[in-house]
């Protein structure tokens, strides 16, 4: 079998470009455009995603707001494993080697053999680091889908809506014993420069073998050199959590200690749908072999109810607003199906999430806006924690065209910064909102439309 250069990495791409481990990150598209901010200044159209309690606070009291729908998806890449990547593929390291492979074999003097020789040890000495670089270097794709009908009240404010969102991570998993492979037919090639020396170090035992299982290098019965290739060991891990849920948000204004402040509360129903798969490099080559199915016959629901809890409060003659949510009030733990080629399985959390907000109503049409995660936010299976502070700008010019911007960063991991943009256009009733965000590591879009009446 020749692996080809796709083999271990492309299969990476293809099922995920970030995103992001499990987030606070609704991908609404204002929120996004504003640095990833709403706990304090989300519409009222898209509340039940930030906090319930923004249904009773603010200046929207008497319009009827629905979202027809919400989508986004956003993206995330180590910069190094996106180089690692990007070289395998443009460089052809693995073509290279099975080449120099059969050029050393057919050589017919010293000087080709050796030619040969320098190009099976350059490419493979590349292919060893580029590999490195790329094990458990995570990708991940986050994309989602929401819609609400909402009516805001100071005596009861009420949404109901539908939510569903998709987290697919995936690495390649380099094995110590392929690192060893690799690292044995160098020092077994660096000394040999001649088809005579070649069959003088094969019939050495202690030097003609390589990786964990002391495969042979070269077969002593005719000198053919076996391909490293066939004999890898590195697998790819492919996992997604897709979570659908449906509820009402309610939330009612009381006078606490003679400030009136806004509480709400989320029901909802939650469905947790698992993906997880292991394929080796040996199985992905295997043109019988699809990743789509593997996935499919691993798919796994669980259902269950759970709760957020929102509170916001205005000051300054309703100009500023502070407010908290804690979503995901119940944290529940799952198990992925095993896998059917070596059992394996995962198990992921769907844990609880605060968030504490803040806005301000600025003159000119100006608001602003900041939010910070109070939890460190785990991945499902792959990456870092998350726990954003992000903060954002918007212009409302004469209520027509909404300018914003904004910038995010992860205290959890400097290196997952993003700078975000939109612009929202308003059309008597229907608002549509465009958002867009960009950094070393991320990519992202949003797009929404929704009615106020």
């Amino acid at each position: 079998m020749k692996l080809k250069p796709q083999t271990l990495v492309l299969t990476t791409a293809l099922f995920s470009s970030s995103a992001f481990a499990q987030p606070f990150a609704t991908q609404d598209a204002r929120s996004m455009a504003m640095g990833d901010t709403g706990v304090a200044s989300a519409k009222v159209g898209s509340a039940a995603l930030f906090n319930p309690a923004l249904l009773s606070t603010g200046k929207e009291m008497d319009t009827m707001h629905v979202v027809i729908p919400n989508l986004g998806v956003a993206g995330f890449a180590d910069p190094d494993a996106v180089d690692a990547f990007t070289d395998i593929e443009d460089e052809a390291y693995l073509d290279n080697i099975d080449d120099a492979i059969t050029a050393m074999e057919n050589s017919i003097n010293d000087s080709q053999f050796v030619s040969a020789k320098n190009n099976f040890t350059t490419n493979s000495r590349e292919l060893n680091s580029r590999l490195n670089d790329l094990s458990d270097q995570p990708f991940r794709l986050n994309g989602s889908v929401f819609g609400a009908v909402s009516a805001p009240g100071k005596n009861l404010g009420f949404s109901v809506f539908a939510n569903s969102g998709i987290t697919i991570e995936t690495s390649p998993r380099v094995s110590d014993c392929d690192n060893q492979l690799l690292d044995d037919y160098l020092t077994f090639f660096e000394s040999v420069n001649s088809q005579a020396e070649l069959a003088l170090a094969a019939a050495d035992p202690l030097r003609n073998q390589a990786g964990c299982d002391n495969t042979p290098i070269v077969n002593l019965g005719d000198s053919s050199i076996n391909d490293p290739t066939n004999d890898l060991t590195s697998d790819v891990l492919v996992a997604g959590v897709t979570l659908t849920e449906v509820g009402v948000a309610l939330s009612k204004e009381i006078a606490l200690f003679g400030k009136d402040v806004s509480l709400g509360i989320t029901p909802k129903i939650q469905s947790i749908t698992s993906y997880y798969a292991v394929p080796t490099v040996q199985e992905l080559d295997d043109p019988n072999y699809d990743l789509g199915d593997e996935l499919e016959d691993s798919e796994t629901t669980d259902d269950d109810f759970n709760l957020d809890l929102g509170l916001a409060t205005t000051f300054l003659d309703d100009r500023v607003t502070l407010g908290l949510v804690i979503k995901n009030l119940i944290a529940n733990s799952y198990k992925t199906k095993p896998t059917s080629n070596s059992g394996q399985y995962a198990e992921f959390d769907m844990d609880t999430q605060a968030r504490l907000g803040i806005a301000w109503d600025a003159p000119m049409g100006l608001t602003l806006a900041a939010d910070m995660d109070l939890t460190k936010n785990k991945p499902y299976f792959l990456g870092e924690d998350t726990q954003f502070l992000g903060a954002g700008v918007e212009w409302d010019v004469a209520s027509i065209v909404r300018l914003r911007g904004g910038f995010r960063t992860n205290l959890a991991d400097n290196d997952d910064q993003a700078f975000t943009a939109g612009i929202g256009f308003n059309i008597i009733a229907v608002h549509f909102d465009l958002a867009a965000q960009v950094g070393e590591n991320n990519a992202g879009a949003a797009l929404q439309m929704g009615v106020a009446f």
